[in-house]
């Protein structure tokens, strides 16, 4: 609840001008006043701002005769301190104010106007008194006094070694020694002394005191009506009066148990508490027991992380927060820590950042030796053990609950420092997420939908559950000037407005607008002190407050949209000062300091008016000692038996009252419905050790609304909820009563301090310390850490379930998970759920005679991600736990076959790293590859990815080894070197997973990783290169056997090998689907080689049967529009491809493909071409027979049977601009990417088609040339027939949208049809063999056309042979002569005129044929 911040400052206390060890600090009862004593002197300081105030200096005499200054005790009223000495003596000072009321600044402008002072920020508003002070008396008695503690206004209590208790009035040590007469003198030797109040049997309360004894330590509180002490001999006791004359006949004391090395006391006054610092660096602490005013153990403190056991030394200080939230505990070997009231641990410095040259467990730099709070608590003054200048303060942020526990039923965290304010508010998610939405699979059977969907704009809960920003609002300091430090603070409850008020009056803001509003009026500001509470209800400031003007007691109202000025506020006066105040909906209860709770209706009449209406007053101090012990109250219908659902929705007015006493939660409800006050007689106590409490009555469809939730420190988080029925047992009245409709209360422990409650989100927020380390200069004023803030969370629902599922209430578990199934982070709260579980049961060394994991597993197993949590689970946690979780949960690879029915394949890989820890490795290598041919199927590349890896990984030394759940490192050889080796393309080998493959032939990889020893690897190395050299086919020549050892390297290249099966067998039904796109996915993701297989299945997978049937199957796969429309929908498409003329024609009129061709499709006007030739060229293309013309350098077709066949005149319903405007920019770079793979891997079918689909009449022309040059009579034959097929599809349907594409492709297939017949007389048997010329030349010749337009002499790879060199035109002149022998020889007997022709005719001939064959392409 309180947390530090920023750097501890270092301050002197000293005389001024002067260096002196600080020996106590005490402030005085309001906290305005610092006295700090030196040895010789004592110093009165102002607290805010730290000015000296007034001095006074012992004389030398007075220091030798009574001894140094030890310790300062002010008296309530301020106007007198009294000092101890280290002697025993008492020095008595008065203080007194100057009557003038001037202040001790005189802020006075020099006459230099440029050192003038203009803003008002320059001067200090605060009046400080002037004071001076001097020595009354020295009190020296007969014995010597060991301690002092103020009891009452005028009374002081003293020690003395002689073991009394002296009780004398503040007015008697003026008296001096002499005439000092005691009121009482208790002689505690003579009081009983018990344990554990067991008056029944007075003997024995022996062991009595020591007779050297003395009280060391002694702290009273009016509210216990006894003192804590701790004697010399490390004995503590609680000293206990009858009444407050503190008389030896009416007291009694109680021995504390189980504390036998006792160092120092201090008691907590709020919630009753005594705190006894040990020896054992532990703190104890105990509270009253109402019922025999005797100890009751609550809780012990005492770190355990950062500390070995007995570092830190004795507890030597403990002191207790003005508010009593916190208490400070520091250790004789250094170290601070802070506490909350009940034991949970806020802060600890022996977890800051010291440095690395810092040992915390030798030398602690913070020796401390006294503690005290100054003003509200927002600073801690430490002073140090040795030095001068030892004075240390740290500041401090608290929340508002400490201070107003009303804030208990915001959403927001709200932190107040000294002069400002800290909100985690969130404004800045709201705007990134704010159309963020989160989807949830649903296992509702009657559900279509899969998912369930949140709202688009975020609740303000999952707002604040990510927010970690800090919102710093600054005091402005026209308030702060006189009114430091703030002591109350409100914010609403959409987090937009916010109140605080300080010494006097009120200031509140506005998070829309940026701004403060003051009242206008100061002296308003002056008449009224705000107490009790500051809350906000619909717009208007609620606060009790007493009014310095009419000397009243009053609830005032402010409304927010107004100025504040009294002339618009609300006043009611009220009887006695107003302690707590809260309210639930339109009602208001306060609580005032005579012991009457009062529950007001308000009404809002506008904007600016409220009515305040009295409803009952409860008289509740029979419930309490004091109402200031009543720490927080609150109002709600919440009752101990459920009502029916119509009632809840219809009862506004509550009808119970909460109330914390001194950490005990007291219930006080109507005892009949009729009844219109609640009886305190009837007060139920639920819990006890409470800090704070918060209700979740504003949840409406939720099932854990109308439940109480308290927080008790080390003890844990409590929820006090309802235990709901089943929808069988709801009918009928009869069933109201019975046991399913009681409540239950539930404890789990929180890491953090709950400041806020998401209920709808079943989330903690909190805040954490946290400190950082800017340099290690130990004379720096930054030495120290520099204290941070973190904001922190913490999901609770898995800790309220396992709690409900221990008890057999799994509906209710189930209920409250149905309703929270909605969160993202449900499935990670069912898999903490479970860890736990599983952690605390499988570790566990005793027998479980209940085991709770089975009921965990069958609850979670209710959900649709029971596959999901349970391996999740099991990956972060030890392998050892994993037999004990699978023999409940199921067999891992059960679980996995039930992912894959269930289509959860991430879930299902992940069930591969268990089955790899569990079995042997040939079962995770199956499953392995039945997952990835399911992830592939389903196009998971990621995951497939993820698999090939894991597969690769697999040793293949741990095939056949079996599992066990130890872990044992086996892994003893050194690793090796990769190499690459040949993989024999024997196909007996592969039958692992794929069966026999014989007949098929596949790709392979080449690289493996070898972990055979050196001379093995050699061996293997060896027999690789002797089983190259044999013939790879099923020759007769081959030998009958070989022999072949199973050694870790073929082992590995089976793998691998199986593993590239595997992705070839569905690259080829990719392949053969047209399914392009999911083929280059595959490359992309998986590293597949695509050109090296596609270069394989050339004349296989890749060759295309119909092209005009896979153009419709690729069109449909990229969901483009039909390429061949039928007839019927000529005039829709039509209507459609005009709409779209418009956007291809702004475009250019030609188009480019990737290479930098320049398609020709728009520069035909008619069915004559006119391609562009190299010039070097031209006099070879002269000879042919089928060109009419030549001009320059351009060439024109003109053939009788070519225009007869083919020529069409141009059409207005050319749709070829109708296709562009569906191929977006990322898929035309896709496919043209494709395109270049399948050219360069000589798969000229796909190819072809993809040149089509892209409208590319470059890519086409290089097509075409790549099969004239390789001289493959099938190849070409299977282009034009390609082309001829396209063509009549096309213009079978006149909407096509290649019509006017296909019109540009007729020249190329007039060329191949001259070309086919010029080798007319080739045998049909050569096709099979041209078309493996064709793969063996293809590459060369592609490459070649794409360069040859260029000076550029780049060669690329694929164009090279094996032993580098390039193809050169004379092998391939060579395959023409062969070809031209062969056709003319063939053609001399079909015509025997030919052999009349001349030598020249033959040369003509020769060289136009072989043109022809060479020279004939068209770019």
């Amino acid at each position: 609840m309180y947390f530090p911040l920023g750097w501890p400052k270092r301050v002197s206390l000293a005389l001024p001008g002067e260096s002196a060890h600080i020996r106590h600090i005490c402030c005085d009862a309001v906290k305005i006043l610092v006295a700090a004593v030196g040895s010789d002197f004592l110093g009165i300081w102002y607290a805010n701002p730290l000015l000296p105030i007034a001095y006074y200096r012992r004389s030398v005499e007075s220091v030798q005769q009574h001894g140094g200054n030890h310790l300062i005790i002010w008296k309530p009223d301020s106007r007198q301190l009294a000092v101890l000495t280290d002697a025993g003596s008492l020095l008595l000072y008065q203080l007194d104010f100057d009557a003038n009321g001037s202040g001790i600044l005189m802020q006075v402008d020099p006459p230099a106007l440029s050192l003038k002072r203009d803003s008002a920020e320059l001067f200090i508003k605060e009046n400080i008194p002037r004071l001076s002070l001097r020595e009354v008396r020295c009190v020296t008695l007969d014995a010597v006094i060991s301690t002092v503690c103020c009891i009452s206004l005028s009374e002081l209590l003293l020690a003395t070694e002689t073991c009394e208790l002296l009780r004398v009035q503040w007015s008697q040590l003026e008296l001096g020694a002499e005439n000092l007469q005691p009121l009482a003198v208790i002689k505690l030797r003579d009081i009983p002394f018990y344990v554990q109040q067991q008056q029944q049997q007075p003997a024995k309360y022996l062991p009595a005191i020591g007779n050297a004894a003395f009280v060391a330590s002694l702290e009273y509180s009016p509210f216990i009506g006894g003192c804590a002490a701790v004697f010399s001999d490390q004995r503590a006791a609680f000293l206990i009066a009858d009444h407050l004359r503190f008389e030896t006949a009416h007291m009694h004391g109680c021995w504390v148990p189980d504390v036998s090395d006792a160092s120092v006391c201090s008691v907590n006054h709020k919630f009753r508490l005594l705190a006894y610092g040990q020896q054992s660096s532990a703190v104890a602490v105990y509270a009253i027991d109402d019922a025999t005013a005797g100890l009751e153990y609550s809780h012990r403190l005492m770190l355990t992380e950062n500390v070995l056991p007995g570092s830190l030394g004795a507890v030597n200080e403990l002191k207790w927060s003005p508010d009593g939230c916190v208490l400070a505990v520091s250790w004789a070997n250094g170290g601070l820590s802070l506490w909350s009231t009940f034991g949970a641990l806020l802060m600890s410095t022996l977890s800051w950042d010291f440095g690395l040259h810092v040992d915390l467990l030798k030398q602690n730099p913070l020796q401390l030796r006294r503690l005290e709070w100054s003003t509200e608590g927002y600073q801690l003054f430490m002073t140090t053990r040795e030095g001068e200048n030892n004075v240390l303060q740290l500041q401090f942020v608290k929340s508002a609950l400490s201070m107003n526990p009303c804030m208990s039923a915001h959403s927001h965290i709200l932190l107040q420092g000294d002069d400002c304010l800290y909100i985690n508010q969130g404004d800045n998610l709201e705007q990134t997420y704010g159309n963020a939405k989160c989807t949830f699979p649903s296992s509702s059977v009657t559900s279509n939908d899969d998912c369930l969907e949140l709202k688009q704009t975020p609740h303000t809960g999952s707002i604040l559950t990510e927010s970690k920003y800090w919102t710093l609002l600054q005091l402005p300091l026209n308030y702060a000037a006189t009114n430091w430090p703030i002591r109350y603070a409100a914010i609403d409850a959409a987090g937009l407005h916010v109140a605080v008020a300080g010494r006097t009056g009120l200031a509140h803001y506005a998070m829309l607008s940026k701004k403060w509003k003051l009242f206008g009026n100061e002296s308003q500001e002056k008449d009224f002190v705000v107490s009790g509470g500051l809350l906000w209800w619909q717009g208007f400031i609620v606060m009790g407050c007493y009014s310095l003007l009419d000397r009243t007691d009053e609830l005032r109202c402010y409304p927010a949209e107004c100025k504040l000025d009294n002339q618009f506020g609300h006043k009611l006066q009220v009887r006695a000062p107003v302690i707590s105040l809260n309210s639930y909906r339109d009602q208001l209860i306060v609580l005032t300091a005579d012991g009457i709770v009062s529950l007001f209706h308000m009404h809002r009449q506008s904007a600016y008016i409220i009515n305040i209406e009295c409803a009952y007053e409860l008289d509740v101090k029979s419930i309490c000692i004091h109402p200031a012990c009543i720490v927080s109250l609150t109002v709600t219908n919440l009752r101990n038996e459920l009502k029916p659902q119509q009632q809840q929705h219809h009862q506004t007015e509550a009808e119970t009252i909460v109330v914390n006493v001194c950490g005990r939660i007291l219930m006080i409800q109507r005892e009949e419905a009729a009844q219109q006050v609640p009886n305190t007689l009837l007060a139920t106590c639920l819990a006890s050790c409470v800090e704070c409490f918060w209700l979740s009555h504003n949840l409406e469809h939720c099932a854990m609304r109308d439940c109480l939730w308290l927080f008790s420190g080390a003890h844990g988080m409590r929820v006090w909820l309802p235990i709901l029925q089943q929808r069988a047992e709801q009918s009928g009245a009869q069933r109201l009563h019975s046991f399913m409709s009681k409540r239950i209360m539930l404890s789990f422990p929180l890491k953090l301090y709950p400041l806020v409650i998401l209920f709808d989100n079943v989330i903690v927020l909190g805040v954490e310390n946290e400190s950082t380390l800017y340099t290690n200069e130990t004379n720096s004023h930054f030495a120290l850490p520099f204290s941070l803030m973190e904001r922190k969370s913490q999901v609770y629902l898995h800790k309220v379930l396992r709690q409900l599922i221990k008890r057999n209430l799994g509906y209710s578990a189930w209920e409250i998970a149905q309703s929270c199934r909605s969160l993202p982070y449900f499935p990670h709260a069912l898999e903490l759920l479970l860890h736990e579980v599983l952690e605390e049961e499988a570790s566990s060394k005793q027998p479980i005679p209940d085991a709770q994991l089975p009921s965990i597993l069958d609850f979670i197993r209710e959900f649709p991600v029971y596959l999901q949590t349970i391996v999740q689970c099991a990956r972060k946690t030890e392998i050892a736990l994993w037999p004990y979780l699978f023999s409940m949960a199921g067999k891992p690879k059960e679980l996995f076959h039930l992912c894959l029915q269930a289509e959860q394949l991430e879930t299902a890989a992940s069930y591969l790293i268990i089955i790899q820890n569990l079995e042997p490795s040939s079962v995770s290598k199956q499953h392995a590859n039945m997952l990835l041919d399911i992830a592939l199927n389903q196009r998971k590349w990621e995951l497939a990815k993820d698999l090939i890896r894991f597969l690769k990984a697999i040793d293949p030394n741990e095939i056949d080894s079996p599992r066990c759940s130890m872990v044992l490192n086996v892994k003893i050889a050194p690793p090796q070197p990769q190499t690459q080796t040949q993989v024999n393309q024997n196909a007996d080998v592969f039958n692992l997973v794929l069966g026999p493959i014989a007949t098929r032939e596949r790709s392979y990889s080449t690289t493996v990783t070898s972990n055979l020893p050196k001379d093995n690897k050699q061996q293997s190395v060896a027999a690789s290169v002797e089983r190259s050299e044999a013939p790879s086919g099923g020759s007769s020549t081959a030998p009958a056997s070989v022999v072949r050892r199973k050694s870790t390297k073929e082992r590995q290249q089976r793998e691998i090998f199986c593993i590239d099966l595997i992705l070839q067998r569905h690259a080829r039904q990719l392949l053969q689907h047209h399914k392009l796109l999911d083929l280059g996915y595959m490359c992309a993701y998986l590293d597949f080689h695509l050109v090296n297989w596609l270069t394989q299945e050339a004349t296989g997978a890749a060759k295309l049967d119909n092209i005009a049937a896979a153009l419709q199957m690729l069109h449909a796969e990229l969901q483009l529009p039909s390429p061949f429309p039928p007839a019927a929908g000529r005039d829709d498409f039509a209507q459609l491809r005009g709409t779209h003329r418009q956007t291809a024609a702004a475009g250019s009129s030609s188009q480019t493909s990737e290479s930098g061709y320049f398609s020709l499709a728009a520069q035909m006007e008619s069915p004559q071409l006119q391609p562009c030739i190299k010039e070097e060229e031209e006099l070879q293309l002269s000879s042919l027979p089928m060109l009419k013309n030549r001009s320059n350098s351009q060439l024109s077709f003109d053939n009788f049977r070519y225009r007869r066949l083919y020529s069409l005149p141009a059409s207005e319903d050319d749709n070829s601009d109708v296709l562009a405007t569906y191929l977006n920019d990322k898929l035309a770079i896709k496919l043209r990417y494709l395109l270049q793979l399948f050219i360069e891997a000589n798969c000229t079918d796909y190819a072809l088609m993809l040149s089509i689909l892209l409208q590319d009449a470059a890519s086409i022309s290089r097509i075409v040339n790549v099969v004239i040059r390789s001289e493959s009579v099938g190849a070409c034959k299977r282009i034009e027939a390609a082309l001829k097929q396209l063509s009549q599809c096309t213009f079978d349907n006149g909407s096509s949208l290649y019509r006017g594409f296909v019109m540009t492709l007729q020249p190329h297939i007039y060329l191949l049809e001259q070309y086919i017949q010029s080798l007319g007389e080739t045998p049909d048997h050569d096709d099979g063999e041209d078309s493996n010329d064709l793969s063996a030349d293809a590459a060369s010749v592609l490459e070649k056309d794409a360069l040859d337009g260029s000076n550029n002499n780049f060669v690329p790879k694929s164009q090279q042979l094996p032993n580098g060199n390039q193809r050169t035109s004379e092998q391939r002149l060579t395959r023409h002569a062969s070809l031209e022998s062969k056709s003319k020889s063939n053609g001399n007997q079909a015509n025997p005129s030919s052999t009349q022709s001349t030598p020249t005719q033959q040369t003509q001939r020769r060289g136009s044929r072989e043109v022809g064959r060479d020279g004939c392409w068209v770019m």
